[in-house]
């Protein structure tokens, strides 16, 4: 399952999911817009002014510097997704975001597949992103997962509080877009990495996810293709 627009100010996630064809054969679910009132409002929220991203019930707070929402699972977009996810079971989850850089691994279980993804990159396609995962490996801008909790986000929830009747959890992905594609990922990011990505995007939509694209199709093929 390949997701985007989970917050309304994010349309590259959108546009990259909307646009991305999967391998023919395959059991694979799009959903490029989660957030539809966010997108329109061209807010984070939805048209309740809950973040989404932490409504979800896995450490959900009500203490959540985002707002969270009334109670977990309160927001019917959440419902969706969560009952969806429920029913379908898929193997694998990758969710799209702006604009940390990196790909992040949520469970021991998803190690295999951010690696598989950042393998599918070229050295020069991997400089705007950093890998990181459960487990140190080898690997260029590779770093130790420290678990850093998210009250209430999906990616959480399906990484750590997920398991299916069978006993298996999804592999789970968090795929930060750059925001800047032609700059190498550092550590902390610059202060005004958020202003940065939303003028370039208001200023050359097209560049932007010329730039990127690449190497996020690159990543979507890989997580289609490999072996759940």
């Amino acid at each position: 399952m390949i997701i985007g627009g989970f917050h309304g100010d994010e349309p590259a996630t959108v546009e990259l999911v909307r646009e991305f064809s999967p391998p023919r054969g395959l059991g694979v679910a799009l959903l490029p817009l989660l957030n539809p009132d966010g997108a329109l409002r061209g807010t984070r929220y939805n048209a309740n002014g809950v973040d989404l991203n932490r409504n979800f019930d896995y450490n959900w707070s009500a203490e959540s510097i985002e707002p969270s929402g009334p109670e977990a699972l309160s927001e019917p977009e959440s419902r969706v997704l969560y009952n969806f996810i429920e029913a379908w079971r898929p193997a694998k989850i990758v969710s799209l975001h702006w604009a940390l850089g990196e790909l992040d691994a949520d469970g021991p279980q998803s190690t295999h597949l951010a690696e598989a993804m950042w393998n599918a990159l070229s050295e020069e396609e991997r400089i705007p992103y950093r890998l990181r995962v459960t487990e140190l490996g080898r690997g260029q801008r590779r770093l130790q997962q420290t678990y850093v909790e998210c009250p209430g986000s999906m990616g959480q929830w399906a990484g750590y509080g997920v398991t299916y009747p069978d006993g298996t959890q999804p592999a789970m992905i968090t795929l930060e877009l750059p925001y800047d594609p032609a700059l190498p990922r550092i550590e902390p990011l610059p202060d005004d990495h958020w202003a940065i990505v939303q003028r370039r995007w208001k200023e050359d939509p097209a560049g932007y996810l010329e730039a990127v694209r690449p190497g996020v199709e690159k990543m979507l093929f890989a997580a289609c293709q490999l072996e759940a």
